[in-house]
Order: C-alpha cells, then structure tokens, then sequence
C-alpha cells in the first residue's frame, strides 16, 4: 500500500451543551499548553471564518479559497512570536463545499497548516458544520490528453501525468498543540467520477480527511470524517528515533467516526503516543460509486492499518472502538519479513468490537499487539513470530464468535486462523463461540515448546444449530494452564460428531496441561485426537500444585502414535487423568503411559490399551480402572486406526 507523502461512534454525533463544552475544553487546552498561560484570556486569538476570511457555508458556494485564506494567516502567525500564543478558528454552522481541483486534476489541501502552535479549530458539531467535497471531481488514472478514465496495462501504475487526486481537507505538518473538533468532513465519494488504478494497488492518491505529518499533541474530537476516496485520518510521523523512544507525541481521537472510505478508516503509519477513544472504523470500501455501480476500495481496504513507513508506531491505544463490516479487514498489522527489526511495540486494542463479514475482523503479524475485553467476531487470521512474550500477539478476556451480521454469516471457517504463523500466542479468560463455524486452526510456526500456544482459563463452546462443514478444530501445539473447558452453549441443537486434534505428529509432548491446572471436555458426542502425546502436570513449580484432565460422557480423547517415535501420556504425582461413566480413553500402539499420579477409569467408563502400548507407574502413580469400565472403544466415538 502506497502512503501519502507532503506534497501529494455515530455520524452527526451530538453532546448536550457541545458549543460550550467544546470551547472550554478547547480554551483550556491551548492555554495550558501554551507559553501564555497565566495571561488573561483577551490574549487569546479569535477569527472566524465566515467574518475574517469569506466563507459562505450555503452548501453551494464555493469556499476553498477562504479555508486557503485562513491557512495563509495562521501559517504566517506562526512564523512571528504572536504564533506561540492561543488562537481560535471557528467555523460556524453551515455547509462549506469545497472544490480542491485543477483543470489538470492535481488536487490542493483545503486547510494546510505549517508550523502552527496552540490552535483551536472548532465547528458547532458534526451534524452541524460540514466540509463538503463537490460532485463530479475526478479521481484515479485519466488520460491527460481527453480527461477519460484511463486504465493502465501495468499493475504498478504511477505515472504522475495521468493522476487525478483531491489532497487533504485539513493537513497538520510539525505542528503541536492543536485541537480540530466538531465537525464532519464529507469526501462525496459516491459522486466521484472513478478513472482507473494508480500506484500498486486500486487508487493510492491522495483524498483523506486530516493528515499529520511530524506533529505532536494533536487532538481530534467529535469528528465525522466519511465518504473519502481514501483515508478518513492518516499520522505519518518520523519523530521517534527508535521503537522504544521515551518521547511521546501524545495525539488523540476522541467520539469520531471513519466510516464509509475508500481505503481506511485510519491508517497510523508512523507515531509514538497514539489514544482513540469511543472511535468507529467500519465500512470502509462499501460506497457504491454512482457512475459505476462498483464500491470504490483500494487495499488494504481496512478500518484501521497499522503499518510502519520508514520509521515506527509504538505505544498506541484504540479503546472502546468499533471496527465493523469492512471491504478489508477490520484491523491489519502485517509485517513484511521476520528478518526485519521490530518496527511495532505496545499496541493494545481494549473493550471494542471487531465483526469480519467478508473478510478476517483482524490480521496481525507485527509484534507486541493485545487484545483486551474485545469481542471479535468472524475470524482473526496470524499472529506474530514472538521472539519474547512480549512482542507475543496476547488476548485477555476476549470473546471469539462467528455471529452473523444483520442475517450475513460472519468471515472464515473458524473463529481463529494461524497455520504456521505464531509463536507465543497466548489467550487468557477467553471465550470461542461456534454456531455456524468451526472454532479454531491453530498451528504453530515451529514446534518448539516456546512457540506453543498458551491457553489459560479459556471456554471453548459449541453451540451449534446444525453441523459446520469440511473440516475439524485443531490446536496443534498448546500449553494449558488455569481452568479450561470445552462444553455445549445454551443454545446447541445439533449433536453431530465434533472432532477437535491436540498437538503434533512430529514434536513430542506438544500438549500440556501445568500444574495448577484443568482441561475439562463436557460436550457430548465429541472425540479429541492427541498426537505427540499428552503432559499432565510434569514438574509443578510447588509440590501442591496439581493438574487434571476429565473426559465426561460421551466424549473420547485418543493418544494416538507418531510414526518411528515414541509419544507419552505422562501424568505427574500430584496430577489425575479423569475418564468418566460414559467416556472413553483410547491408547494406541507404540504409545508410552506413565503415571506418577492417578489414572482413573471409573465403572461405565470406556478404555482401550493397545497390545502394543506400555504402562508403567513409578513413585505413588496409580491406575484405577473400576470393575465394571469396559475394555474397549466407545461405541460410537471410536477411532478407525486399528
């Protein structure tokens, strides 16, 4: 994806008493971060638009040459002493359309501001102040000649002679301290005349709303930025000089939605210190373009993009935000090569929602993302080659689902998807929710006890009204710890066969339960193969410490063999394998079973050793298999290996 350089969570939100509060708040911040503060408030500069600079705001004059107006001011302020003291744009109510385009089809930023400091822009709010682009700008590949769509034979197309962009309508370029609120800024993007594709992939030219460029304490507030031809906001700031800079920029977007643009919502290319709260990034890629019938979308097409250019994004936070129904993902983090040095650190995503209806709700492969309280519904796909835990793709307390979006399946055909991606991955107090889907693909990027997945006091249900199709949950590597369980959800009708496998074929004890510790499986009709082996409670970190696996009825958990290797179901001393009246414990050939602690087949209970597997208890170890357990498969949930 190509990024914008220099030269090139409800729409109309509404607050009780916004004017008043948004002018204070403004007033305060500029004068706390200014070097005036102390001085009485009469320093403070006040312009308006419409009075000092010529805007109309009828929604049909055209006002770009007053937003010019107003930008040549301040940038020329900022560059006297007068600059470093409080000012105040405000724009009041109306329509400001606006028309940034030349004849040739480069297009000019509506408000570009330079060096400005302690400036407050500020509409009445965004249902009520809107900068509106006018219908029939051009925007893609034309031909320079006839201005007709041009659509060029190379898939990498950037010839400059044949671009048609809009800029940007408010651009902050080493700027600080500045406030930008109550507004809407409308891109018209349904009205564009689309040529064709421009850089590498769709249309990379610029026609975003607000762009930072190497600017610090920025705030963002009560903004609805919609309908863009590309970005909604995009910060590209080369301030920090390593990932780990103690230097914040401290920029923050605060109840503002992204919705309905052509390539992101938001796209931080660049920043360390980055805050959005009470944020929505959705629909991107999903505007219908009149005079084509297509939705305009260039890729990535996501709500928000996480991708370093040239420099680092660390330390940032979107918390309570919404990421819905995007053309692309509804978060993208990609990392183009392991080889490369860490170019993200401490990104955490909190108490939001992130619904993938035609593709992943998130992609993550770049280190040191978490995920908290988040619900995530339709699949996320990666996660992270961790060198440490830290740089580990985390998720605590988060809900995975397939839910449907207004009757629309959710993406994927499991709730999680990492085939050979991860190392680290780790889940904390996390639910997975199948009703139409599968549950999870998990497969290690090596299988190397530090790349296996940790899951700790997880829930996995399945909640199935009919059976999902052409595959099975797998978890192929994985270390348990806390309390997990698989069961039913309350409102599981279907009760076909559900076929989950543990662990590797090439890698030995590649599941493990540690001590303190559980895995319970509850769902009837269920049959879990474990390759490689399964390790209940080896070496607890305290001699009190102990560990537990419960097959209940109707459930089956297999050990199955590993080709020219010997895999072991290892129970420690202070740790039980439970198999309950109704389920079933298959052991097959070539297997090794040590039991330190207790191997119990209770009355009922299915268990089958095959003739070439071996037993052996050592120290206090215990198998107790009740007199009246059968000896033999399940009936119903047997494997067909032997």
């Amino acid at each position: 994806m190509q990024k914008r350089t220099i030269n090139p969570l409800i729409s109309g939100i509404k607050t009780r008493n916004w004017q008043w509060w948004a002018v204070l708040s403004g007033l305060l911040m500029l004068s706390l971060g200014s070097p005036v503060y102390g001085q009485s408030a009469s320093v403070i500069l006040r312009k308006d638009l419409k009075k000092d600079f010529g805007a109309v705001g009828d929604g049909r004059t055209n006002d770009q040459a007053a937003f010019g107006k107003a930008a040549d001011f301040f940038n020329k302020r900022a560059q006297t002493p007068a600059g470093a003291s409080a000012a105040v744009l405000t724009i009041p109510k109306g329509v400001y359309l606006v028309n940034p385009q030349d004849a040739a089809g480069n297009g000019a930023d509506v408000l570009h501001l330079v060096g400005c400091r302690n400036l407050s822009i500020q509409g009445v709010d965004s249902a009520n102040t809107e900068i509106r682009y006018a219908n029939g700008l051009r925007y893609g590949s034309f031909d320079p000649i006839t201005k007709k769509p041009y659509e060029a034979p190379a898939a990498f197309f950037t010839d400059a002679k044949y671009a048609a962009g809009l800029g940007t309508a408010i651009t902050l370029q080493n700027c600080e301290n500045i406030l930008v609120a109550g507004l809407a800024i409308n891109g018209s993007s349904a009205k564009l005349v689309v040529g064709g594709h421009w850089g590498d992939t769709g249309i990379q030219l610029g026609a975003d709303a607000i762009f930072i460029s190497d600017s610090r304490h920025i705030t963002l507030r009560l903004l609805a930025l919609h309908h863009l031809g590309r970005d909604g906001i995009q910060v590209l700031n080369h301030l920090a000089k390593s990932v780990d800079d103690p230097h914040q920029e401290a920029i923050l977007l605060e109840n503002t939605t992204c919705n309905y643009n052509g390539r992101q919502g938001l796209s931080l290319t660049g920043v360390n210190g980055f805050r959005a709260i009470n944020c929505s990034f959705s629909h991107t890629g999903r505007v219908m373009v009149a005079a084509t019938g297509k939705p305009l979308f260039s890729s990535p097409g996501a709500g928000v993009d996480i991708e370093p250019q040239d420099g680092f994004v660390a330390n940032v936070s979107l918390e309570n935000c919404r990421f819905v129904d995007n053309a692309g993902q509804g978060l993208v983090s990609d990392r183009p090569s392991v080889n490369q040095p860490n170019s993200t650190r401490n990104v955490t995503i909190a108490e939001s929602l992130l619904w993938g209806t035609t593709n992943w709700s998130a992609w993550v492969t770049q280190t040191g993302f978490l995920f908290k309280n988040c619900r995530i519904y339709g699949a996320f796909v990666h996660g992270c080659q961790a060198a440490t835990a830290a740089d580990a793709t985390r998720f605590i307390g988060c809900t995975f689902e397939d839910r449907p979006y207004h009757g629309q399946q959710a993406y994927g055909p499991f709730t999680l998807h990492s085939d050979t991606y991860a190392r680290r991955m780790s889940f904390t107090n996390c639910r997975f929710v199948g009703t139409h889907n599968y549950l999870i693909h998990a497969i290690p990027a090596t299988t190397d006890t530090a790349s296996l997945f940790h899951v700790r006091n997880c829930t996995f249900l399945y909640d199935y009204t009919q059976p999902p199709q052409g595959s099975y949950d797998k978890l192929l590597g994985s270390i348990f710890s806390g309390n997990t369980v698989f069961k039913d959800g309350p409102h599981r009708t279907s009760r076909h066969r559900t076929s989950f496998m543990f662990g590797s074929s090439g890698t030995m004890g590649s599941t493990i339960v540690r001590a303190p510790g559980s895995l319970q499986l509850l769902a009837p009709n269920c049959y879990y193969l474990v390759q490689g082996g399964l390790d209940i409670g080896r070496q607890p970190a305290r001699s009190r410490d102990s560990a537990s696996v419960v097959v209940a009825a109707d459930n089956a958990l297999v050990v199955n063999e590993s080709p020219g290797k010997v895999p072991e179901l290892y129970i420690g001393p202070t740790s039980r394998l439970i198999i309950k009246k109704g389920g079933a414990l298959e052991v097959l050939r070539n297997t090794q079973v040590t039991i330190a602690g207790q191997l119990i087949v209770q009355d009922g209970a299915y268990f089958f050793l095959d003739p070439l597997a071996k037993v052996r208890t050592i120290g206090r170890g215990q198998l107790r298999v009740g007199p009246k357990a059968f000896k033999t498969k399940h009936p119903s949930l047997y494997s067909t290996y032997y």
